[in-house]
């Protein structure tokens, strides 16, 4: 390329550095993007006043070959009614939703992803 001084030569070598990240520090980078959202998703999410297990209780990280997802375990299948709200079971208005999950990701996810890049950057020796 040419030599010129408009930032773009600069940019364009680290594009090509963050493309070139091996799938273990991906995996890795990921999994702890989202320890981290759990970590404070969970806090978010209130307790029921029933004596059984909580929604914030059944939140874990999961990790299936190269794909890292944050997830409720099977007990907890009704989160997508207390997130997003539902029907009230007489039939007359709605629940409104809390939004948790949503609420926590606009308030972390430039962290989150500030934390993914410095890492990745990191681990490829920039």
């Amino acid at each position: 390329m040419s030599a010129n001084n408009n930032g773009f030569e600069e940019a364009i070598r680290e594009i090509n550095t963050l493309l070139k990240v091996n799938k273990t520090v991906e995996k890795n980078v990921l999994e702890e993007a989202a320890e981290y959202f759990v970590e404070k998703l969970r806090p978010r999410i209130k307790k029921s006043n029933l004596n059984k297990k909580h929604l914030r209780d059944s939140l874990k990280v999961v990790v299936k070959n190269d794909r890292v997802s944050v997830e409720f375990e099977d007990g907890a299948f009704y989160w997508h009614m207390v997130e997003h709200g539902h029907k009230k079971a007489n039939g007359r208005g709605r629940v409104k939703g809390q939004h948790f999950v949503q609420n926590t990701f606009d308030a972390e996810g430039d962290k989150i992803a500030d934390i993914m890049a410095n890492k990745i950057i990191k681990k490829m020796g920039g």
